[in-house]
């Protein structure tokens, strides 16, 4: 009889944690938050209902949906690349930037300007084939252990971010990735790991070229010409790649403040949700609130999710 009862009430924690969409995620005000705005905007009785065309949420990635410490993983994608260009001589490795790229020196960086050396960087990649460049950017990934982890980059998107992404989908949402890295390094990726197609990814994208080769085939080549994905940008390439303001957004930067901000101030009631880097056992311990932290703090439709808090695992199968 103890057996039977013990079986019934093992069932029943099975049972309820089957239940719950959301079991990455500590109970606690935030979850609460996700899920009473999930029920009020989906429920075609409520005055917060959103119809299902305008559902769109955005999610930034680094930092947000995946591990972006030690290193920004698409920049260090990019570095490695231009090393190669460098061995095989196409490229000076000792001029400016890539010197200072190549030799991690931050303070070269800075003065040489980072966005200038991010941009000079990817323009050494010119008339590189789109598609060689993604594919180069999914081997790199295979081949290249998270440090700290030891498995891929990939296998680092935050469990609870998964869920979220899932729980919103089941619910008619269209979730897009609104990214500052690389478009193709993630668009590599985001079908097979995400379900994301490429269409659904915004990052920031270096113009192609369309070229006619001997044999009357066309293909595209990288070109020179960069549009950086970041802080403003984002609700512009939102509404150009989109042309509907977002009602969910997730981000954990003032570079992601802006599409933030955009989420809760539109016509639909919006969520918007920072995710806090505030786990220095379990992750890191990084960043300051800055005005991502004061738009949490003013309106009441944006929420701090702090790792330590509210977070049950960080990782799925990953210690």
């Amino acid at each position: 009889m103890r057996l039977f009862l013990t079986l019934v009430i093992l069932a029943g924690i099975a049972g309820a944690a089957a239940a719950d969409p959301l079991p990455s995620w500590n109970d606690g005000a935030v979850k609460a938050a996700i899920t009473e705005w999930l029920d009020a905007v989906t429920d075609g009785a409520s005055p917060d209902y959103i119809p299902k065309p305008d559902r769109v949420a955005v999610f930034d990635n680094d930092g947000t949906s995946w591990c972006e410490r030690p290193h920004y993983p698409s920049t260090q994608f990019q570095m490695g690349l231009a090393r190669s260009l460098a061995a095989k001589g196409e490229i000076d490795g000792e001029a400016m930037p890539f010197k200072a790229w190549f030799e991690n020196d931050r303070d070269a960086l800075r003065a040489y300007g980072y966005n200038q050396a991010y941009r000079d960087m990817s323009a050494s990649f010119a008339g590189m084939l789109v598609t060689a460049y993604r594919d180069s950017a999914r081997a790199w990934i295979d081949r290249n252990p998270h440090p700290r982890y030891g498995v891929s980059a990939t296998e680092l998107y935050y469990q609870p971010m998964r869920e979220l992404m899932a729980l919103l989908t089941a619910h008619g949402f269209e979730i897009w990735i609104c990214t500052g890295a690389a478009q193709d390094f993630v668009r590599s990726f985001s079908e097979e790991i995400l379900a994301i197609p490429p269409s659904r990814v915004m990052g920031t994208w270096t113009q192609p070229v369309y070229v006619e080769l001997d044999d009357g085939s066309v293909v595209l080549v990288r070109g020179e010409m960069q549009n950086y994905n970041g802080h403003e940008n984002k609700p512009a390439t939102i509404e150009n790649r989109i042309g509907k303001r977002p009602v969910f957004a997730a981000g954990n930067s003032t570079n992601d403040y802006y599409m933030m901000n955009q989420t809760v101030t539109g016509e639909h009631r919006g969520l918007a949700i920072w995710i806090h880097h505030d786990d220095e056992v379990r992750e890191y311990a990084y960043g300051k609130p800055g005005k991502i932290g004061e738009l949490c703090k003013d309106h009441p439709a944006a929420h701090e999710v702090s790792m330590k808090r509210d977070w049950v695992r960080l990782f799925a199968g990953v210690e």
